[in-house]
């Protein structure tokens, strides 16, 4: 049991670890090539094994290997670790930056003081490790414009990791540790090179579930995202709008529809590439004029909706009424002509008894429809057959 847990044992399972989890996630990027983040992860394991190998190998190679190149290729592997991350996280470091803590490590071994002082090492080698740690979880943490589940774990293992190098940090300032040719075991150091061990596989396995956490990500953005107009589809409000009618803390809730006046006659005069560019426009300027606790949504061709939570139908009416306005204003350029487009407008309202989305979309449709019929460009707001705006 004690040579199955000595450091020598532990150090050589990190390196096989390392090592093979380095070429997995060098495999992975051959399937995600946009995600650049697998190959440096995976050549900052690797380069991280090379190094734990020769750290390893001390007594059986000239320290020039063990303690300096061995430390620094660790160093810079942590570097590389962090990169891979910010990177993932859509936030660009310079490689100055990265190359610049296994610079230092080595303008430090040109020192013979601290080449020969082990507390000096550990203390300068754990610091990086930490800070790198640090500085990858604080990005996964603040990364906020993507549900990816594993973003959490991840930040919150890799702040983990860089505490118990932080704790390594105590011991050497306090005590002498020996420099022995043999890897210096007491059970503070054998738990941490256990937690080396459980960190390179752990977070390679974080690593891989993030890119596929991102792809999952994507491919529900690209079926829940109209094409056109970049808007959600119908499918994506009607979820979400059906989660909101349900709740009643939303409670009153207006449903608008809203519908671009004489659409096929600016077909016919633009074109269906002018045509585009208007519902474009339109699109863009509703999500505009909307707030943002508002749903939005096109429902297909040149019909769109939006449910206000919180919202009653004399407000709705008066955000419907500026909304037209704020269309009716617009000068839009299309197949390089200008074209001026009107909406017409219907409100509906849900303020108690048993919520149904379909049966409120179905009384703004109705109040859409006398827009239309009553001369279009106008808002008709109903609550129970009562007209309040238009």
């Amino acid at each position: 049991m004690h040579e199955f847990l000595s450091p020598r044992t532990i150090a050589l399972s990190v390196v096989l670890i390392a090592l093979t989890t380095g070429a997995l996630l060098l495999l992975s990027s051959r399937q995600n090539d946009d995600q650049r983040s697998l190959i440096t992860w995976g050549i900052a394991n690797i380069m991280g094994g090379v190094g734990a190998a020769m750290v390893s190998l001390r007594g059986f190679m000239p320290e020039l290997f063990t303690v300096v190149i061995g430390n620094a290729l660790i160093v810079l592997s942590y570097s590389l670790n962090a990169k891979g991350t910010l990177d993932f996280c859509r936030r660009k470091v310079p490689w100055g930056w990265v190359m610049a803590p296994a610079g230092v490590w080595l303008a430090l071994s040109l020192w013979p003081a601290f080449v020969t002082s082990v507390e000096w090492r550990l203390i300068v080698n754990s610091g990086i490790i930490a800070a790198a740690s640090f500085t990858a979880a604080w990005a996964l943490a603040t990364l906020k414009d993507e549900h990816l589940v594993t973003r959490r774990p991840a930040a919150f293992w890799l702040a983990a990791h860089g505490c118990v190098f932080t704790v390594r940090m105590l011991p050497p300032l306090f005590s002498t540790v020996p420099a022995t040719n043999e890897i210096n075991a007491p059970p503070l150091v054998t738990l941490i090179m256990m937690e080396s061990l459980v960190h390179v596989t752990l977070i390679s396995f974080l690593q891989l579930s993030l890119i596929k956490d991102r792809a999952e990500e994507r491919y529900r953005r690209a079926a829940e995202t109209d094409v056109l107009t970049g808007q959600p589809n119908r499918r994506a409000f009607m979820a979400t709008a059906e989660r909101l009618v349900q709740e009643s803390d939303h409670w009153p809730a207006c449903m608008l529809v809203i519908d671009v006046d004489r659409f096929k006659a600016i077909n016919d005069t633009v074109g269906h590439a002018g045509g585009d560019a208007v519902l474009v426009k339109v699109a863009e300027t509703i999500r505009a004029h909307l707030r943002p606790t508002d749903t939005f949504g096109r429902l297909g061709g040149e019909e769109f909706a939006a449910l206000l939570p919180n919202t009653t139908l004399q407000t709705a009416a008066v955000i419907a009424e500026g909304l037209r306005a704020r269309i009716a204003s617009l000068d839009i350029c299309a197949s390089g002509e200008m074209v001026h487009v009107s909406i017409s407008i219907g409100v509906s309202v849900i303020a108690g008894g048993k919520p149904d989305l379909d049966h409120l979309i179905d009384r703004a449709d109705a109040c859409l429809y006398e827009a239309k019929r009553t001369g279009r460009n106008r808002v008709v707001a109903r609550e129970d057959g009562i007209r309040l705006a238009g």
